[in-house]
C-alpha cells in the first residue's frame, strides 16, 4: 500500500515501520488458524509427535492422534502470545509403527536433525529414546508411557503427562477387595513388554498391602494367539480373581480365550479398554466376555464431573464415532502445555530454554483433564503430571463402561476413594 507524504519524514518512518510488521487483520496459517498479535506479528510454531499408528500399539496412537488434532485446532481459535508475535501450532506427525526401535528413531533424527523442531511429543518407547537424548538435548513430552520404574528414570529431557503407573494399579485391587470380595488373585502377563512387566511388579507389590493372596504369576510371549498354557497355570490355584497386564491389544484376546477356558470372575487390567475396542477385537460375544471386567488407569472424559471435560467427551465421539479413552484427554491438552512453556521460555524454537521452562509452567487455563496441580500450583512434579485416577466397571445392559471408584494413590496405599455404589444406574 503507498504511502501519502505528509511532509513529516518521522511520520513517514513510523508509518512504513507499520507497514513492514503487517496490517494486524490476521493471516492464515497452516492449519487454517487466523492470528493477529498486538503489533501485527504472527508466527507459526513448529513441534513434532511421534505416535503409534498402526502395529500392536494402534489401539493408542489414532486416539492420541485426534485428540491432539482437537486440541491444535483448540488452541488455534485464539493462538498464543510469545514476546510480540501472536502464534498458531503446527505438528508435523510420524507413526512409529509400534516399533521405536527403528521406525521411531529414524523419525526422531529427522525431527531433531533434518526439521530442527524443538519439542516431541510421543507415547511410547522412552528406554529407546534416552541415549539419543544424549546428542541431541530437547524436551519429550510422553503422553501415556508409564511404565513401572518410571520412564522418567531414563534421561532429565523426559516429561509425563500423565500419573505413574503407581498411581493408578493399586486401584485395582483396593477395589476388587472392598466391592468384590476378592482375596486372592493371579496375574497373567505378556512376556518381554515393558507396560506389562511393569504393572505385574506392582500388582505384586500391592498384594500384601491390601491382605491379599498372590496366585500364580503366568507369562506368555509377546505376540502368542494361544494362551492356554498361561490360562492352565494362573487358574490351577482357583483365584477369586485375574489381573490381565499389558495394553488394550495384547489382553483382550487373553481375556477372551479366559472366558472361553470357563473362568467366569472379576477380570482386573490397566489397558484403558473401550467399548468400540472391545467389540472391535472380540467380536460379536464382546458383550459377555467384558462382563464382570474391572479397569484401573486414569479417569475417562465421559465419567468426569466437569463440564468443559464433558463437552469435549462429546465433541470427540461426535467427531470420530468411537468411545473417548483417558489417553485422548491427555493429548488434547499437550498442545497447551507446549505453548505454556513457549510463552513462558520467551521462544518458539529454542529447545533449552523450553526446557528449563517445562518444569515452570502452571497448569494450562484452557486444558480439560482435571490436572492435579503440583508445590505452588505448578503442572508438573518433578516432571510427571498427574489427574486422578479411576476404577470402571462394564455395563452389560448398556454395553459400555461407567465409573466404579474414583481415587488417588499415597505412599502405595489408596487415599480418598470416591465409590459408586451403583454405577452402572449413573450411564
Amino acid at each position: 500500500m503507498a504511502l501519502r507524504r505528509v511532509g513529516v519524514l518521522a511520520t513517514a518512518a513510523v508509518l512504513l515501520a507499520t507497514a513492514a510488521c503487517g496490517s494486524g487483520s490476521g493471516s492464515k496459517t497452516s492449519n487454517g488458524g487466523s492470528t493477529g498479535g498486538a503489533a501485527g506479528k504472527t508466527g507459526v510454531a513448529k513441534i513434532g509427535a511421534i505416535l503409534s499408528e498402526s502395529g500392536v500399539y494402534s489401539t493408542l496412537g489414532p486416539p492420541e492422534k485426534k485428540a491432539i488434532t482437537m486440541g491444535v485446532e483448540a488452541l488455534n481459535k485464539a493462538g498464543f502470545t510469545v514476546g510480540d508475535t501472536k502464534y498458531t501450532m503446527d505438528v508435523t506427525y510420524t507413526d512409529d509403527k509400534s516399533d521405536a526401535a527403528t521406525t521411531g528413531v529414524a523419525a526422531f533424527r529427522q525431527m531433531t536433525q533434518s526439521d530442527k523442531l524443538p519439542v516431541i511429543g510421543f507415547g511410547l518407547g522412552s528406554s529407546t529414546y534416552a541415549p539419543l537424548l544424549k546428542r541431541s538435548p530437547i524436551p519429550m513430552i510422553n503422553i501415556l508411557d508409564s511404565t513401572f520404574p518410571s520412564i522418567l528414570k531414563y534421561d532429565p529431557h523426559l516429561f509425563l503427562t500423565r500419573g505413574d503407573s503407581p498411581t493408578y494399579v493399586p486401584g485395582c485391587l483396593d477395589y476388587a477387595k472392598q466391592k468384590l470380595s476378592v482375596k486372592s488373585v493371579s496375574v497373567i502377563t505378556a512376556k518381554g513388554e515393558p507396560y506389562a512387566a511393569g504393572l505385574t511388579e506392582l500388582v505384586k507389590k500391592s498384594i500384601p498391602t491390601e491382605g491379599l493372596t498372590l496366585g500364580s504369576v503366568a507369562e506368555y510371549p509377546l505376540g502368542a494367539t494361544d494362551y492356554g498354557n498361561a490360562i492352565s497355570q494362573a487358574t490351577a490355584s482357583k483365584p477369586d480373581a485375574i489381573y490381565l497386564s499389558s495394553v488394550t491389544a495384547v489382553i483382550l484376546p487373553v481375556l477372551k480365550q479366559l472366558r472361553q477356558s470357563g473362568f467366569a470372575g472379576p477380570v482386573l487390567h490397566s489397558s484403558g479398554v473401550n467399548p468400540n475396542q472391545a467389540q472391535a477385537i472380540l467380536g460379536a460375544q464382546y458383550n459377555t466376555i467384558m462382563k464382570d471386567n474391572y479397569d484401573c488407569a486414569g479417569t475417562l472424559p465421559t465419567t468426569s464431573d466437569n463440564a468443559t471435560t464433558k463437552q469435549f467427551a462429546k465433541d470427540y465421539q461426535a467427531r470420530w464415532n468411537e468411545y473417548p479413552q483417558d489417553l485422548t484427554m491427555w493429548a488434547y491438552d499437550f498442545p497447551f502445555v507446549v505453548a505454556e512453556a513457549m510463552t513462558k521460555a520467551g521462544s518458539v524454537t529454542d529447545a533449552e530454554k523450553i526446557f528449563k521452562a517445562l518444569p515452570e509452567i502452571s497448569v494450562p487455563k484452557a486444558s480439560i483433564s482435571g490436572w492435579v496441580p503440583g508445590e505452588g500450583g505448578k503442572f508438573f512434579t518433578e516432571r510427571d503430571a498427574r489427574t486422578p485416577s479411576e476404577v470402571t466397571t462394564w455395563c452389560a445392559d448398556k454395553k459400555t463402561i461407567a465409573s466404579a471408584m474414583v481415587f488417588d494413590v499415597k505412599d502405595g496405599a489408596v487415599v480418598n476413594p470416591k465409590i459408586r455404589d451403583k454405577p452402572c444406574a449413573a450411564v
